[in-house]
């Protein structure tokens, strides 16, 4: 349960996500165009989470910091896609390269549909980002798009261990998150 739990943290999209946008965005981008990306991502979207989810897990809103509650989640989506329309416009209004956008774009497309299947389903984020991850991680290089699918399979497992996904939810967020991981490649 403890290598669970710990293979379910390091897998928390906040973390895996934040991880992800700094090195992606100092990989592509010139250096002070990757800190803009970075700095705005923990700025309107890390931190403001994190402090909503702790907040309201503080008060007995959210049983858990994941927001693992179906119910729960149609709170907190509401939340977060605001947070990512606000990062939009932020890198649209200052005029950030049409690549980092895009990229936005297609990521928060993907966080729209898992608030609309979350309606019917809960699918997990926590394999959705880190599929997403692993498949748009393909564009570095072979060996590190596997790695990071080991890495989100062991995720996977790690959610349905703790019992905070059903199979179905675990398939169907790494499904979505493979595929707009795809479409981030293509744009």
């Amino acid at each position: 349960m403890n290598l669970a739990r710990t293979i379910s943290i390091i897998g928390h999209p906040l973390l895996l996500g934040t991880l992800y946008v700094i090195l992606m965005s100092f990989h592509n981008l010139p250096k002070h165009t990757a800190m803009a990306v970075s700095i705005s991502v923990i700025g309107l979207i890390t931190i403001p989470i994190i402090f909503n989810n702790w907040r309201k897990t503080k008060k007995g809103t959210y049983t858990n910091f994941d927001v693992s509650d179906q119910q729960q989640r149609k709170g907190f989506y509401p939340f977060a896609i605001t947070l990512f329309i606000v990062l939009l416009l932020v890198f649209w209004f200052f005029d950030f390269p049409i690549e980092v956008i895009s990229k936005s774009l297609v990521f928060f497309a993907m966080v729209l549909l898992m608030a609309l299947i979350n309606l019917r389903l809960k699918a997990s984020m926590h394999a959705g980002i880190a599929f997403y991850i692993a498949v748009s991680v393909f564009s570095i290089g072979l060996w590190s798009g596997f790695l990071l699918l080991v890495l989100a399979l062991l995720i996977s497992w790690s959610r349905l261990r703790l019992k905070r996904h059903s199979e179905l939810e675990l398939i169907v967020g790494g499904f979505i998150g493979s595929v707009f991981g795809w479409l981030s490649l293509m744009v």
